[in-house]
């Protein structure tokens, strides 16, 4: 049996080292002193990677991964023509985790998002998306200043430009304080107010999120013909912004994690066998990254072997202990490991996991993530405008080792 989670050297920080690396080109661009957080630009290799930019624009595609963009490369052409490289997201591969990384350029263990559905020491579960009511001091929650703020010292507006839906909201407070939040219900309206903005006379640093890829995966798959239609808007809009863009902005387009399919047939219940949650109280996290929390007295590394010789090579099942150690998470802080479940249940063939008793509409997903696949964790790095042909992705690299 195996006790060990599929670790890599990066595990998320070439994802937390974008938008930091992207203001520290800007600084670079404007003449400004980097801040003590950009430090790391005047380090190793990077200062002799990173160009110069008076504009940047980081895009944000929900549920873009490297493997899905490279299938359906077809349907993106002007993706597909630009400089891309893969880099890996953060685990657990799930939205909140990853957008605040993005956001943060720190890891789920510093910043406390650390899954989809954790605990909270006083509220109980909760999920990171969405279930922010009774949570009154959102830093502590959300531990790690988002960066926008540093734009503003470089003498740069710093934007967010999202759905109207998420123009408020806990977590929209919790990643995005410190940027002006400009609304687009389209995705081409969301292209269009960055274009807008970048031909200002004010220096721009942008985060421009696009959501729609995401949901028609999880309703349809990402090989669906509605994946591949968000997937052409996108690339339609993309192409727009690119052609009308000042030369001195530097863009790059990114995602929170990849997707993989799972057809109804292969999902398994996590109660089909009863003795098999002797022992759990409560079932965290989301379909293909559960977190286990037990009862007083139960002991976690019986309930990991147990889960572990059940699922043999359908997933990893592991202790809160082993995970940590892993250093997949990053560095955790005792906070935010209580927010994981006691045991870790991750799937690693294309599986999900569900309760019965789960709501129907969740056990209707089609695409899910979350996980340590290839394609649920790698992403695609691609730049464009200024930063292409440049040493942007290598000073990525080296920003990413400096600063881990």
């Amino acid at each position: 049996m195996e006790f060990m989670l599929p670790t890599t050297a990066d595990n998320g920080a070439r994802l937390a080292a974008i938008l930091p690396s992207g203001l520290a080109a800007v600084a670079r661009g404007l003449g400004s002193g980097l801040p003590d957080e950009l430090a790391f630009a005047e380090e190793g290799s990077v200062a002799d990677r990173l160009p110069s930019v008076r504009s940047f624009v980081m895009v944000v595609v929900d549920g873009l991964g490297h493997a899905n963009l490279g299938a359906a490369k077809a349907h993106a052409p002007v993706l597909a023509r630009l400089q891309r490289r893969r880099i890996e997201t953060v685990a657990p591969s799930t939205t909140g985790a990853a957008l605040t990384t993005l956001t943060t350029g720190r890891l789920p263990g510093e910043h406390g998002l650390i899954g989809y559905r954790i605990r909270h020491p006083r509220l109980g579960l909760v999920t990171t998306l969405k279930d922010w009511e009774g949570i009154d001091d959102r830093r502590a929650w959300q531990r790690s200043v988002p960066l926008f703020g540093l734009a503003t010292q470089l003498g740069a507006r710093a934007v967010a430009i999202g759905r109207p839906a998420h123009a408020e909201g806990g977590l929209t407070e919790a990643i995005l304080t410190g940027a002006e939040y400009h609304p687009g219900p389209r995705i081409a309206d969301r292209f269009e107010v960055a274009s807008r903005l970048l031909r200002s006379d004010d220096p721009i640093v942008a985060y421009l999120y696009v959501d729609e890829l995401d949901k028609a995966a999880h309703e349809y798959g990402w090989q669906s013909p509605a994946w591949l239609r968000r997937l052409e808007q996108l690339d339609a809009a993309l192409d727009g912004l690119l052609r009308g863009m000042p030369g001195d902005v530097g863009v790059v387009v990114t995602a929170d994690h990849g997707i993989v399919d799972v057809p109804r047939h292969q999902q398994v219940l996590l109660d089909a066998d009863p003795s098999l949650l002797e022992g759990v109280a409560e079932i965290g996290g989301e379909p293909r990254f559960r977190s286990l929390y037990l009862r007083p007295g139960a002991d976690p590394e019986s309930v990991a072997a147990r889960w572990a010789q059940a699922e043999r090579t359908r997933g990893w099942a592991v202790t809160r202990d082993q995970a940590i150690s892993s250093g997949c998470f990053g560095p955790v802080v005792p906070e935010v490991a209580a927010r994981l479940g006691d045991v870790i249940l991750a799937a690693r063939r294309q599986v999900a996991y569900y309760c019965s008793t789960d709501d129907p509409r969740a056990q209707a997903m089609v695409g899910q993530h979350g996980s340590f696949s290839e394609d649920e964790r790698g992403v695609p790095l691609a730049v464009a405008g200024a930063l292409s042909g440049s040493g942007f992705a290598a000073a990525v690299a080296e920003a990413a080792a400096i600063r881990s």
